[in-house]
């Protein structure tokens, strides 16, 4: 079960706070995108600016090819800036 935490907008526009995916094997982080806008709206990149994989940066890692298995905690997270 992958457990996907959003914050600010995109938890705004999913209703939800958490959800909890199963998957079989691996997948990317692209397919699991896909996965969340089909099934419950699509997250636009101003909603979901960063994208954490086991408190890692997904940029840092292989963006959007990076691997997502079972039991991985992804957070989906606005841009917050101040001044």
């Amino acid at each position: 079960m992958v457990k996907i935490k959003l914050y600010g907008r995109a938890k705004e526009l999913v209703g939800k706070e958490e959800l909890n995916l199963k998957i079989e094997g691996q997948i990317t982080l692209e397919e699991l995108t896909k996965r969340i806008a089909k099934d419950w709206g699509k997250i636009s990149s101003r909603e979901a600016q960063t994208i954490l994989i086991n408190g890692r940066n997904c940029i840092f890692m292989e963006g959007l090819q990076t691997q997502i298995k079972d039991s991985d905690l992804v957070e989906i997270l606005p841009i917050i800036s101040g001044g």
